[in-house]
């Protein structure tokens, strides 16, 4: 059977790994941006009041929250990051599939900060 073909990256552009590596230092670990200790507290109690995800509670499914998501990315801004009126809770697969995919959106000018919420219009036509 035949298998996929190689495939070739041109050699001055180094290794996936090391490009991925390199924006991973750029970018700096989760504490570092501001997912401290406080922000676990704040996060879980948050959950607690709103246990349930807010896209698939839009579409009429039931899921637990497992992620407190910034619905404005809030690109390392402190206060912005505090703004529990941002905060929405999610599921992991609205958090990792359908929120960036609204944020690609977002960031290309194709919707507004008003479609980024989880309940939003936008985020509901994502399959």
């Amino acid at each position: 059977m035949p298998g996929k073909p190689r495939t070739l990256r041109p050699a001055h552009l180094g290794a996936l790994a090391d490009s991925a590596s390199a924006y991973e230092k750029r970018r700096g670990s989760a504490r570092q941006r501001g997912y401290t200790v406080e922000w676990d507290r704040a996060a879980a109690a948050f959950k607690c009041e709103h246990p349930l995800c807010l896209g698939c509670k839009a579409v009429g499914r039931v899921t637990i929250a497992t992620v407190v998501d910034h619905a404005e990315p809030h690109r390392g801004d402190m206060v912005q990051f505090w703004d529990r009126g941002q905060w929405q809770s999610a599921c992991k697969w609205h958090h990792d599939v359908v929120k960036q995919h609204l944020e690609r959106l977002f960031a290309s000018g194709s919707i507004g900060v008003d479609d980024l919420g989880l309940d939003s219009a936008a985020a509901q036509g994502v399959s």
